[in-house]
């Protein structure tokens, strides 16, 4: 028998990747308009609630029109009654069900009275979700007399009635979202290592209240390493 007699067969794959569902996903807007107030959450969901209906708004989350910290030899503003100008990139971010879809779409080339400027939402695009293992939310409703050590407590309670083990997390800035009930409070929170389901999970169901004001909505983040050596 020669010793260079081989048998080889390759390895059965034993588990399928990871495959982000759309049952849930992000319904992208193209802008036109020229400013646009840095606190524009309430404005723009009372908007959104004369054209869509307060059933279908009480499904959505409205990521809201991010406004950059600086750009174009603008540095942001610490009023938030204050108007930027509005950049050609900006876009109007809508999470919903694939259920909600067709409604949520049809409100393309509606204009939107904000303030004092019009905001006229042009064709939209499907975004899926991710599966990354670092997400962002840049706010989270939360009570303004908590610390920091009491909101991440109770941020880590929450996940994990969602079946996330957080293993990382970290507090961000603080900010407010005036309404016609008060101001609300709220924190800025990165969540990092996570199973590529928990990522989809917790995308999909949010954090705390206040979806339809931008609130407990999470985004995909290049990761927290960053952050924590900083801080070391």
């Amino acid at each position: 028998m020669s010793g260079n007699n081989l048998f080889w067969r390759e390895a059965e794959e034993t588990e399928k990747r990871f495959e982000v569902p759309d049952d849930v996903v992000d319904l992208v807007f193209r802008l036109r308009g020229e400013r646009l107030a840095i606190d524009h959450a309430h404005a723009l969901a009372e908007e959104l609630q004369a054209l869509l209906g307060d059933e279908t708004c009480q499904r959505i989350g409205v990521h809201g029109v991010h406004m950059a910290d600086s750009g174009n030899g603008w540095t942001r503003p610490q009023a938030t009654d204050t108007e930027m100008p509005l950049s050609r990139r900006a876009r109007l971010t809508i999470r919903l069900h694939r259920d909600d879809l067709d409604a949520v779409a049809s409100i393309t080339d509606q204009t939107l009275k904000l303030g004092g400027q019009n905001l006229q939402l042009g064709a939209s695009s499907i975004r899926k979700l991710s599966s990354i293992s670092s997400l962002y939310a840049r706010a989270i409703s939360c009570d303004p007399e908590q610390s920091e050590p009491e909101f991440l407590g109770e941020a880590a309670d929450a996940l994990q009635q969602l079946g996330i083990d957080v293993e990382r997390m970290i507090c961000g800035r603080c900010g407010e979202i005036r309404t016609a009930g008060g101001t609300l409070f709220t924190r800025a929170l990165m969540v990092a290592d996570l199973k590529p389901e928990e990522s989809v999970r917790l995308q999909q169901r949010g954090l705390g209240e206040g979806r339809l004001l931008g609130c407990g909505l999470f985004v995909p983040h290049k990761g927290i390493d960053p952050v924590f050596t900083a801080q070391d």
